[in-house]
């Protein structure tokens, strides 16, 4: 049964968290010109702000996903471990390069434990503001996790 409101329902939230940040990566599939899916293995870290579930992640802005992006700004985000617990999240996708979110999450990266934290600059730049990364943020529209599932109304 999915669940439909205009927020994600907090003890789902919880689990989808738990989830995702201990499988800490996931597939992430955006959809190129020509309708087909494409895949990559990305590491977000998933947090509440503002009373929405919120993700971002570090990437590099290549002219590929920035096409896929600009046509579709849609993507979706699997979560699987071999014990088969599976956490999906279906989201908006837009680059947040704001100095504010790119810092943010620099430093979430940076202080969060390992394996979900990690050291930032593994991703080519050498500081938040580097052009050479960027910060893609997850608006989910729909998660599911443990056999429940919502949807935004």
């Amino acid at each position: 049964m999915v669940v439909e409101s205009s927020t994600v329902p907090s003890e789902l939230v919880a689990e989808f968290v738990r989830v995702a940040h201990r499988v800490v990566w996931c597939t992430l599939a955006t959809v190129d010109r020509q309708g087909r899916p494409r895949s990559r293995v990305v590491h977000p870290i998933w947090e509440t702000r503002d009373g929405e579930l919120v993700g971002h992640l570090f990437t590099r802005p290549t002219p590929l996903k920035k096409a896929h992006l600009a046509r579709t700004p849609f993507v979706s985000c699997s979560y699987w471990d071999p014990a088969h617990e599976v956490a999906v999240a279906e989201c908006g996708a837009a680059y947040a390069d704001d100095e504010e979110t790119r810092r943010h999450l620099w430093r979430l990266a940076s202080e969060t434990p390992e394996p979900l934290g990690f050291d930032p600059k593994i991703m080519g730049g050498d500081d938040p503001l580097d052009p050479d990364v960027t910060v893609l943020r997850l608006t989910p529209w729909r998660v599911s996790t443990g056999g429940k599932a919502w949807r935004r109304s």
